[in-house]
């Protein structure tokens, strides 16, 4: 009767697909591998289309790195210039600017997420580490962020990979393992110099960490170091011959953060995290405890603790970049900016599925997946609207609604037609010289902030030889100071360009200046 009664089980289940997709869900509910596999998918295939979709313009970060990512240059004024080399490197693979940016930004999201899973899976197994990769959906700066590619976002992966191949070289002992620490640890820098929060915060743990502090006397470590030498040479040899100018105006925008200081700063930090709590309050990992469920005639047995030196490992990861930050910054007098301590966010979910272990069960995953995953399609959406609306700021758009096509094929026609030539050079406001250049069939260079030690790949003689458009708004007539003498006597004027179909609100104005090659 069992094999007929079966057969009648799964003939009802052919007949209602309904039923079907409940058991598939349930089984996906179950997979914790399944779990991360969709949350990268989700996070890809969302973020990618709210800011695609409604986007007339990239986010500023965007725009500079796709200015700077034609020049190939080692670093900029401001940081080193990996995630400039990407989005140069996706506008020659797909012959556009904009889209593909925002899946660049996504994809490096999604190898943080997977970075975090796979350390946690080797330290406290799939289920918990699943969970603790899901809450990364609660902290802020993996949402609303995201679509502006900077090196914020291009630092978060190899903050994430190189804990995990660190944790694997020591667990392992192998010298591939040691080598990849190394590259990772070198390809940080190259994304953002704060990975050398990181790298410290690192090398003090191996020398702590007794299992690890015995690695030394292998030639694991010594061989990652050197690989991680040889790859840093490059950048170590830039900064000095550039007399260090992105730690001078890393130090410039530290102080121009003294409004608030250090508290506001950490502030930013808790206000990232406001929703992972939210979502470890819904699984019953804070909180009053939950009783067991009505019927149930057993609770859940709680999975093993987490190992002590894996738990000091997570909290030194985790904990150990924000304190040597916070000390360097109160030994130097300065402040930090809370855009700073956005890579520093990878293992905070996994620290606190592993400080609240002992609550853990199957239940607790089930509902962070569920949050997880009614987070990753309402945010994105809510971005979308925003967006969609139109928002300004007194009067004039948000820089993601300026009409960028627009401005570039305008601007670009008025200097073919007055000058006949190319058009090689733009300079004046940042923010528009570079929604100029981005598109403009010429591939312009950029005069950083009018700036040539800003702007290597600029000399006089090439000015003088090709030219130069000055852009800048006519509102806030923002010209660099180095910019102005140039001004007198070149032919000026200005275009206006409508941004939005509510009457009232006011054109974008911008003006331009003219200087003609010789």
């Amino acid at each position: 009767m069992a094999p007929i009664r079966g057969d009648r089980d799964a003939a009802r289940s052919s007949l209602n697909p309904h039923l079907r997709v409940i058991r598939r869900a349930e089984q996906i509910l179950r997979d914790p591998t399944a779990l991360v596999a969709l949350l990268i998918v989700g996070q890809i295939v969302f973020w990618m289309l709210a800011p695609a979709l409604t986007h007339r313009s990239p986010p500023l970060d965007v725009v500079e790195g796709y200015m700077w990512g034609r020049e190939w240059v080692v670093a900029t004024y401001k940081h080193p210039a990996l995630p400039s080399w990407v989005l140069e490197a996706s506008r020659i693979l797909t012959g556009a600017v904009g889209w593909p940016a925002y899946i660049v930004s996504q994809l490096f999201i999604a190898a943080a997420f997977l970075f975090a899973f796979l350390l946690g899976r080797d330290m406290m197994g799939p289920p918990r580490a699943a969970a603790g990769t899901l809450l990364l959906t609660g902290i802020a700066f993996y949402a609303w962020p995201t679509p502006e590619f900077n090196h914020n976002v291009a630092e978060t992966p190899f903050w994430a990979a190189l804990p995990w191949a660190l944790w694997r070289a020591v667990e392992r002992g192998r010298i591939g393992w040691w080598a990849l620490a190394g590259l990772l640890a070198a390809g940080g820098l190259y994304a953002k110099l704060t990975t050398a929060l990181l790298i410290a915060t690192l090398g003090l743990w191996i020398v702590w960490d007794a299992r690890a502090r015995r690695c030394l006397s292998t030639p694991g470590p010594w061989i990652g170091l050197v690989v991680f030498l040889a790859v840093a040479a490059p950048l170590a040899v830039w900064l000095v011959a550039h007399d260090f100018l992105p730690l001078k105006y890393a130090a410039d925008r530290g102080a121009q953060a003294r409004i608030g200081g250090l508290p506001l700063f950490l502030l930013s930090v808790a206000l990232n995290l406001v929703g992972l709590v939210a979502m470890l309050a819904i699984a019953g990992l804070v909180g009053p405890r939950r009783a067991t469920a009505a019927g149930a005639t057993h609770a859940e047995p709680p999975p093993a603790p987490v190992a002590p030196r894996a738990l000091a490992y997570l909290l030194a990861v985790t904990l150990g970049p924000l304190a040597i930050a916070i000390v360097a910054a109160g030994a130097a007098g300065s402040n930090l900016k809370s855009a700073w301590g956005s890579s520093m966010f990878n293992f905070a979910g996994m620290l606190a599925i592993a400080l609240t272990s002992d609550r853990f069960s199957s239940t607790a995953l089930r509902r962070i997946a569920i949050t997880a995953a009614a987070v990753i399609v309402i945010v994105p959406s809510a971005y979308a609207a925003v967006i969609a609306a139109g928002p300004w700021r007194a009067g004039a758009p948000v820089r993601m609604t300026w009409p960028q096509k627009a401005i570039s094929n305008r601007l670009s026609d008025i200097w073919a037609r007055e000058t006949g030539r190319p058009l090689r050079i733009v300079a004046g406001d940042d923010w528009i010289a570079g929604l100029v250049g981005i598109t403009a069939r010429d591939q312009p260079s950029i005069l950083s902030r009018g700036n040539l030690a800003y702007s290597p790949w600029i000399t006089p003689a090439r000015i003088e030889r090709e030219g130069m458009l000055i852009v800048w708004d006519a509102a806030s007539r923002r010209i660099p100071p180095q910019l102005l003498p140039l001004l007198h006597g070149l032919p000026t004027g200005e275009e206006r360009f409508h941004w939005r179909k509510k009457e009232g609100t006011g054109d974008l104005v911008i003006g331009y200046a003219i200087l003609r090659p010789k």
